[in-house]
């Protein structure tokens, strides 16, 4: 098993802020380029020379809605899938890497110069320009609102291979939010109705299938830029559950799985026969407030509920990884040292508890107030094992407090997340996608933010977050980015538990797989099988 736990990203992620942000973060990178008139032709001449065909069965634990890259998620999809690139991307280290840019320039507070790769082409053959990116980027800002609150562009200039983004205030974390999928390049001139399906994109793999959730067929691109992939043809099938994957890993049906639950890690210790690539990673599982309900909406029944787990317990002997304190793990540098956040102490919890007015009248074990018991629902998705086993800790040690904790368990929580229609919702996000905390911040903290589901609210904290927009001094980001943090620890206004570790399990012949921090990354041209 090849494992990377030792691996700390901190010093790669300080030193892509000074770098990018500081000094203003011009980086070339030479590499063979190669064009073609046709992508289908060119994909076709490149299979012809194969002397063996190679494919490979990939296992996706999440596919998104289609395979328009501008829609919700989808992006993701399709840089997991070595479908689509965005102008830069992050590498293993955590470390702004050229793609479909290969220079990048800060001219001043409000203005960014990128140069677009030359010899890059769609797969459809048609050459890769600024304006060709910059009518993707303009795309992908008008279909998603998350597009237009991640970038605020006042205006964006193309001329030949040169494109220049001013935006409407200093906005210091832009680097590492253009490298967000969601602005994955794709060819505007092409019939954008079959993105859906079809996506005209610039990766090593072009879709040649797609059937909704449930798999995509794809083919290398014998125009790629930095040269054609090994392997011929891929099938990217959706295995949402972590034991059905392990077991179609195991049964040959699929070669390569990413997020093997843990319990099932032993069955592939056989390193003549598989590669575990495990990894810290950059998400943080934890447990929104419904702040809307009137249990929920007194913070001191909320602190009660912090105090009343104990995370140590689920990191080291239920799912490992380690325990939480805010929503950055220790990995990044944004003020995990400075936050004070809960320790499992159930009689304080009892205490708060008691304070609140809520006691146990009639002897059930289960508190109330004004005749309501505290009862409370928590939703999780039933496909992932971790969650699971951490939700019905909760609900054993929150008995103890007085708390009765019901838990009702879906396929998919998006809907019911954004329904409000839950008292607690436990999932997980990657909060560390575009190697700065304001992402994170402005999409889950900030007061009437797009995933602040919770109906959280701190003016305070809203300002805190407004000024990460325009400081570029790296030490006063990650002091602001530990204050608000401590904010949020002391209204309680979310509950964090653990930094899940993640993997990527892969048929020994299979190399290339590489597990990613940021696990929207899954593949690239690198991926090989030995004959």
């Amino acid at each position: 098993m090849k494992s990377r736990y030792g691996k700390t990203l901190t010093l790669t992620v300080l030193s892509l802020l000074v770098l990018c942000i500081i000094a203003a973060c011009g980086q070339t990178t030479t590499s063979t380029s190669t064009s073609s008139s046709s992508g289908e032709e060119a994909a076709e001449a490149d299979k012809g020379s194969a002397v063996t065909p190679t494919h490979l069965n990939v296992a996706l634990f999440w596919l998104g809605s289609n395979l328009d890259p501008a829609e919700e998620w989808n992006g993701w999809t399709l840089t997991r899938a070595a479908i689509g690139e965005t102008l830069i991307q992050f590498d293993e280290n955590m470390k702004l890497v050229p793609k479909i840019a290969d220079s990048w320039e800060r001219i001043d507070d409000t203005t960014w110069h990128f140069h677009i790769r030359d010899g890059v082409t769609f797969h459809n053959g048609n050459k890769v320009t600024a304006d060709a990116v910059k009518k993707s980027i303009e795309r992908s800002m008008e279909l998603n609102e998350r597009g237009q609150s991640t970038l605020p562009v006042a205006s964006m200039t193309a001329e030949g291979q040169d494109l220049t983004i001013k935006t409407t205030e200093p906005y210091a974390s832009l680097l590492g939010n253009i490298a967000e999928p969601l602005f994955v390049i794709v060819d505007t001139s092409a019939d954008t109705s079959k993105f859906k399906s079809e996506p005209i994109a610039t990766g090593p793999f072009m879709v040649t299938g797609y059937t909704p959730d449930q798999e995509i067929q794809v083919k290398k691109y014998g125009g790629y830029w930095d040269g054609a992939a090994d392997v011929d043809t891929i099938t990217f099938k959706y295995i949402k559950d972590d034991s059905t994957r392990a077991l179609a890993l195991q049964s040959g049906e699929i070669d390569v799985a990413s997020n093997v639950g843990r319990s099932s890690l032993a069955l592939f210790q056989d390193q003549s026969q598989y590669t575990i690539d495990e990894i810290p990673s950059l998400r943080t599982q934890f447990v929104w407030f419904n702040t809307k309900n009137p249990l929920l909406s007194d913070p001191e029944v909320r602190r009660a509920i912090s105090y009343g787990i104990s995370r140590e317990m689920y990191a080291n002997t239920l799912v490992g990884g380690q325990a939480a304190k805010g929503p950055f793990t220790s990995a990044l540098p944004f003020g995990y040292d400075q936050v004070k956040g809960y320790d499992y102490e159930p009689e304080t919890a009892k205490k708060l508890l008691d304070e609140a007015g809520y006691k146990d009248a009639d002897g059930d074990g289960i508190r109330e107030k004004d005749g309501q018991k505290l009862t409370l629902q928590l939703i999780l998705n039933s496909a992932y094992e971790s969650d699971s086993i951490v939700a019905a800790a909760m609900q054993s040690q929150l008995k103890e407090i007085g708390i009765n904790l019901e838990m009702t368990s879906y396929e998919d929580l998006t809907d019911h997340q954004k329904s409000g229609n839950y008292d607690l919702a436990l999932t997980s996000i990657n909060t560390g996608i575009t190697g700065d905390p304001q992402y994170i911040l402005d999409f889950y903290f900030k007061t009437g933010a797009e995933w602040n589901i919770g109906g959280y609210s701190n003016p305070k904290l809203d300002a805190v977050i407004q000024q990460l927009h325009s400081e570029f001094d790296v030490e006063k980001r990650y002091e602001l980015a530990a204050e608000a943090q401590q904010m949020i620890l002391d209204d309680a206004a979310y509950m964090f538990i653990t930094y899940t570790p993640i993997n990527i399990v892969s048929k020994s012949a299979v190399q290339g797989a590489t597990m990613y921090p940021i696990d929207f990354y899954l593949l690239d041209r690198n991926i090989q099988v030995r004959q």
